[in-house]
């Protein structure tokens, strides 16, 4: 029965869900994802969250990855990894989850036909899948008052530019005070990357339903105030939208975990928070002329931002995550050489793994990388508090 890997990997990536409730019964789809503890590293701890997620749709159906251990794989390395045996045990378990042993020849030759079909199916949806969170990606950064969901969250009043003197900015901005940091005192501030909404949906809460082949939002995610960051590629593009939520009174993070949201494709996108002494947005800077400007680029808004004011000769990025730190379009002509602002993660092996990634990717360009790290905190952002 070797030759039936086909079939049976692709029948398992066809009942993923059902395999992920088989394996991991303490988890729950969030998004895209099924979410749940590792119960092989037996890592649920109070003030944790799960690290195990599963794609169950939209991308690499089967695709996994722990990001506290670091392990990851298709769906025939995890049910290997679940069920602590090799390939072959994982073949052998999903013959009998998908009832094949008991099929003839002829039986499984049909169903690795249907299989061939299906994953066209897959494959296809898939695209469809990307293709609509880069066109609402931009949408919910300008988000219009709507009934209606924005991409995959209900924005009813939409999203205010910066210098509105909204609300939801006033707020925004004491949040930021609150770290240390005054937006409007950031020289060269690119205020096209930020816009600011009174109540955004925390939409990894909603709950959805199945039925008859359709799955549909039975109940929306809690609303919070929310500030929308634009990720840009390199031609400016908006393919990604960075949400913090914050709590509805006091000036700090919403009551949720995680309280920063990405939609969209974010890799090879970043948010400008400073243009640097050029004053010229990084997708318009190939003019003739302007001198390249130093880059500091660091994982979040508030590390970044750190930097702007003390450092007013550069340029400043947000990467979003250590990913988005790696493909950063730091090769462009307007980038001198590079400042990698980097968290504070001793002791932990996977963030270490994905600093070096990102280190990777950031050297790749040919230019010259310089690391530093806060000596206070977790990273420069609590240096700039005096946090300890």
């Amino acid at each position: 029965m070797s030759g039936d890997l086909d079939i049976i990997k692709s029948g398992l990536i066809d009942r993923i869900e059902s395999v992920c409730e088989r394996l991991l019964p303490d988890g729950k789809p969030e998004g895209g994802l099924w979410v749940a503890w590792n119960p092989v590293e037996h890592d649920q701890k109070p003030g944790r969250l799960p690290a195990l997620k599963v794609r169950i749709r939209n991308g690499d159906i089967g695709a996994w990855s722990c990001w506290r251990s670091g392990a990851k794989g298709d769906v025939l390395k995890l049910v290997a990894y679940v069920e602590r045996t090799d390939i072959k045990g994982a073949l052998a378990w999903g013959r009998d989850f998908l009832g094949i042993r008991s099929m003839s020849p002829a039986e499984r030759q049909n169903l690795r036909k249907a299989e061939v079909v299906r994953q066209r199916e897959r494959d296809d949806k898939a695209e469809r899948s990307r293709l609509f969170k880069l066109q609402t990606a931009d949408q919910l950064f300008f988000a219009k008052p709507s009934e209606k969901e924005t991409g995959p969250a209900y924005c009813p009043q939409g999203t205010f530019a910066y210098g509105s003197g909204s609300a939801a900015e006033l707020h925004a901005k004491d949040y930021f005070r609150g770290r240390g940091l005054d937006l409007d005192a950031i020289p060269g501030l690119n205020r096209y990357s930020f816009r600011f909404s009174p109540a955004t949906e925390y939409w990894t809460a909603a709950r959805y339903e199945n039925s008859q082949g359709r799955r549909w939002k039975a109940e929306r995610g809690p609303l919070f105030p929310a500030i929308h960051s634009a990720m840009r590629n390199r031609m400016g593009i908006v393919t990604a939208c960075h949400v913090t939520f914050l709590d509805p009174v006091k000036p700090v993070k919403a009551p949720v975990k995680p309280a920063k949201l990405i939609w969209g494709e974010a890799k090879g996108a970043v948010i400008e928070i400073s243009m640097g002494p050029n004053a010229v947005p990084f997708w318009m800077a190939d003019r003739d002329g302007l001198v390249p400007d130093p880059l500091v680029i660091a994982e979040g808004i508030e590390t970044a931002a750190s930097f702007s004011q003390p450092v007013p000769e550069a340029r400043v990025w947000a990467g979003g995550s250590q990913a988005g730190v790696g493909s950063a379009p730091v090769g462009l002509d307007c980038v001198e050489w590079v400042l990698f602002a980097r968290d504070n993660n001793t002791g932990n092996a996977q963030a270490q793994k994905q600093f070096d990634q990102a280190l990777a990717g950031l050297e790749s360009h040919g230019k010259r990388v310089v690391v530093e790290a806060s000596h206070v905190g977790d990273d420069f952002n609590d240096l700039a508090q005096g946090e300890e």
